[in-house]
C-alpha cells in the first residue's frame, strides 16, 4: 500500500490550525520548551485524531514508544511538498531510520503549510492489530517526536533529525477537563508562595510555610488552582501540597518558614490540618467542575501551610526559592462543597518492597468500616501520586484504585499502567463514581526494583516510596484519609520473628526466638540479608496482601474502626471483556500472508538504515 497523499491549500502568514467547522478537538499539548511542536487531538471509543503542528516546512514526526527511545517505536510521517501532502506510517526496530509500514494504517484528512509551520491532521484506530504498530491505551503514553528542515529525500527517505526531537508523556485518552474560563470579576486570587528560601544543600528537604489568607467573612469556594514554580527550578520542586489549619491567633506568620515542618504546625496549634490541593511535577492545573467548590474560610480555617518538597541530589547551597500555589476563589458558592480524600498505605518503614523484581505490588485498604460511617458522595477526579521521594529513581510503574462493593469488585476508579513518575496529571472521570456507605477501595501500587540491591522502604527520604492517591470528590465528609499499615507482628513473622522492641529511632530489634541469626538486631538487617528469589519476592508479595492491616480514618470525629486490626477484604473478583478485536481480523487476513511477507519485504529493502537514530 502506498503511502497516503492528499492535495493542500498554501496558507500565506503565520500559523493557523485546520478549519474546524466539524471538529473539536478536546486536548492539547505543547511537547518542546520553546512552543515550536504543538499537539491536539480528540478520541472516541474506536478511534483518535491527531493535529500537529511544528515550526518547519519540511517533515513532522509523532510517535509512540514503549519507554521514551526510539527503539520498537511506532512513528507516522507527514509533509507537503509541491502543493500534495503525503504522510507514511514507519516503525524503529532499533535507534535507526524507521521503516516504512507495510501495512499503512493512518488516514490522512487535512494538510497545510506556510511559510513558517506545517500542520497536519490524521487518524487511525485505537488499535490496528498490525504487529508493526502500538495500541493507543488509557494510561501514560510515551509519546516522541521530531520535525527536519526538509522534505524526505525519494531515495533516502527521511533525513536524520539532529536535535529537533523529544520525548514527552501524555494520558491520550483520559476524558477532557471541565471548560476553562476566563477570570470573571468576582474571582479572587492568593498565591502562598515560599519567600525566597535557602534551600538546605540535601538531597530531600521538606520546606514549610504557614500563610494567612485575605479575611473572610463567610465561606468561599476554590475553583481553580496552578503551580507557580519559579523560572529555572522546574527540577527543584517535585512536589507542592497545601493545607488548611483553623488558628484563632491574629499575629503574623511570617517567621513560620521552615524545614521543620511538625514544629510550624505546633506553633500554629491547630490540632490537624486538613489537606487542600496539591501539585507535582508535571502536573497540570486543577479546574473544578462548574458545580463544585473547595470551601475556604469556613470551620476548617483560613491559615495555610505550604510544603514543598524540594529535590536537591547535587546538594547545592546556593538555591533559593519562592515557589508555590496560586488559588482562584470565589464568594459565589457553588452547588455542592468539594472534598479531597487521601487513601493510600502510611509512610511507614513496615511499606517493604524488595529488591531486584520486575513488579512487585502494594496493598493499601480503604476499608468499608471506615466508609461505613460516610454519606453517599461522588468522585469526580483524581490525582496519582504513588511517588518516589526524590528524582531521577522511579520506581513505581503502575497505580490502580480497586473499588467493591457487596461481596463484588466493580469497575477500577481509576488506573494507570504505564504510570511516569514526572507526569503526575490530574484525571477527570467521566462519568463520576458513586461511593456509598459501605463501599471498600483498594489502592494497588506497582514498582520496579530491578536496579535495587537493598530493602526499598517506606518513607519520605530520597530512597524511599510513597503509595497514596488523592480522590476529589463532593459532597464534602469529615473524612480526610483511609488507609492502612501491615501489622507489624504479621510482617515480622515472615522473616521468622516471634517477639521484637521498637527503639527511640523506629528501628525494630529482633528478640525472638533466641535462635535467630539476626536475634539483637535490626528487623531490617534480617530482610536485607533475606535471599530475594523471584519465587520469595511472589510470596512476600502475597503475605502482605492476605495479612492484617491497620485501619486509618482520619477525620475530625473518631472512627470507631480507626486503628483496629482487619484482616483484608474477599471480594468476587471482576471480569474484564475478553473479546479481541484482533482475532477476527487475524483471520480474514490469512489468506493473504504471503503477499503481505512479499510486499513487506519490497518496501523494506528500498529504505536504507544504516543511519544512527537517537
Amino acid at each position: 500500500m502506498s503511502p497516503l497523499q492528499v492535495l493542500v491549500i498554501f496558507v500565506a502568514g503565520l500559523p493557523a490550525f485546520l478549519a474546524e467547522a466539524t471538529t473539536v478537538f478536546t486536548h492539547s499539548a505543547v511537547l518542546d520548551t520553546q512552543g515550536k511542536f504543538r499537539l491536539r487531538w480528540f478520541f472516541d471509543e474506536a478511534s483518535i485524531t491527531f493535529e500537529a503542528t511544528a515550526e518547519t516546512r519540511g517533515y513532522v514526526a509523532l510517535g509512540f514508544s514503549p519507554n521514551g527511545g526510539m527503539a520498537n517505536s511506532d512513528i507516522v510521517i507527514g509533509w507537503v511538498e509541491d502543493g500534495r501532502a503525503e504522510l507514511e506510517d514507519r516503525y524503529a526496530h532499533e535507534k535507526s531510520q524507521p521503516v516504512l509500514d507495510a501495512k499503512q494504517d493512518w488516514t490522512l484528512h487535512e494538510a497545510q503549510e506556510n511559510g513558517t509551520h506545517t500542520t497536519m491532521r490524521f487518524s487511525r484506530k485505537l488499535q490496528t492489530c498490525d504487529s508493526s504498530d502500538r495500541d493507543i491505551q488509557k494510561g501514560t503514553t510515551r509519546v516522541i517526536w521530531a520535525y527536519h528542515p526538509d522534505d524526505p529525500d525519494p531515495g533516502r527517505g527521511p533525513l536524520y533529525h539532529e536535535s529537533r526531537r523529544g520525548t514527552s508523556s501524555l494520558n491520550l485518552l483520559d476524558p477532557p477537563a471541565p471548560p476553562q474560563w476566563d477570570s470573571p470579576e468576582d474571582v479572587l486570587t492568593f498565591d502562598a508562595l515560599t519567600d525566597n528560601v535557602h534551600v538546605p544543600p540535601r538531597d530531600t528537604t521538606y520546606w514549610c510555610t504557614a500563610l494567612r489568607m485575605p479575611p473572610m467573612d463567610r465561606k468561599h469556594h476554590i475553583i481553580k488552582m496552578e503551580a507557580i514554580i519559579q523560572p529555572g527550578h522546574e527540577r527543584l520542586v517535585h512536589h507542592i501540597v497545601l493545607f488548611q489549619c483553623k488558628h484563632d491567633g491574629n499575629e503574623s506568620l511570617s517567621h513560620l518558614s521552615s524545614p521543620r515542618c511538625g514544629s510550624v504546625r505546633r506553633s500554629l496549634d491547630c490540632g490537624r490540618t486538613r489537606f487542600l490541593v496539591a501539585w507535582a511535577v508535571g502536573g497540570n492545573d486543577l479546574y473544578l467542575p462548574e458545580d463544585v467548590g473547595l470551601p475556604v474560610g469556613d470551620d476548617d480555617g483560613n491559615v495555610l501551610v505550604l510544603q514543598i518538597h524540594y529535590d536537591n541530589p547535587n546538594l547545592r547551597d546556593d538555591l533559593y526559592d519562592s515557589s508555590g500555589i496560586r488559588i482562584h476563589y470565589t464568594p459565589v458558592l457553588r452547588t455542592h462543597d468539594g472534598g479531597v480524600l487521601q487513601i493510600g498505605a502510611e509512610v511507614s518503614p513496615t511499606m517493604m518492597i524488595p529488591p531486584g523484581a520486575d513488579r512487585f505490588n502494594v496493598y493499601a485498604y480503604c476499608s468499608s468500616s471506615c466508609l461505613q460511617e460516610v454519606h453517599v458522595c461522588f468522585v469526580f477526579g483524581n490525582a496519582c501520586m504513588a511517588i518516589l521521594a526524590t528524582f531521577p529513581i522511579h520506581l513505581g510503574r503502575s497505580i490502580r484504585d480497586r473499588h467493591y462493593r457487596n461481596g463484588k469488585e466493580l469497575k477500577p476508579i481509576n488506573g494507570n499502567d504505564a504510570y511516569d513518575f514526572n507526569y503526575q496529571q490530574t484525571t477527570y472521570l467521566k462519568p463520576y463514581v458513586k461511593l456509598l456507605p459501605g463501599d471498600a477501595l483498594v489502592l494497588e501500587c506497582g514498582y520496579e526494583t530491578k536496579g535495587r540491591h537493598n530493602m526499598t522502604y517506606g518513607g519520605r527520604g530520597t530512597w524511599e516510596e510513597m503509595c497514596m492517591d488523592f480522590l476529589l470528590y463532593y459532597p464534602k465528609i469529615d473524612l480526610d484519609g483511609c488507609g492502612s499499615e501491615p501489622n507489624a507482628q504479621d510482617l515480622a513473622a515472615f522473616f521468622g520473628v516471634h517477639n521484637f522492641t521498637y527503639t527511640y529511632h523506629y528501628d525494630v530489634i529482633i528478640t525472638g526466638p533466641e535462635d535467630h541469626p539476626f536475634v539483637n538486631k535490626s528487623l531490617f538487617e534480617a530482610a536485607h540479608a533475606h535471599g530475594w528469589t523471584e519465587d520469595e519476592i511472589r510470596t512476600f508479595e502475597e503475605h502482605n496482601r492476605h495479612m492484617p492491616h491497620r485501619m486509618v480514618c482520619e477525620a475530625k470525629a473518631h472512627f470507631q474502626a480507626h486503628e483496629q486490626l482487619e484482616d483484608p477484604p474477599t471480594f468476587e473478583p471482576l471480569i474484564e471483556p475478553t473479546d479481541n478485536p484482533c482475532e477476527e481480523d487475524t483471520n480474514s487476513r490469512a489468506n493473504l500472508l504471503s503477499t503481505s511477507q512479499a510486499f513487506t519485504v519490497s518496501l523494506i529493502c528500498i529504505v536504507p538504515t544504516v543511519l544512527a537514530w537517537i
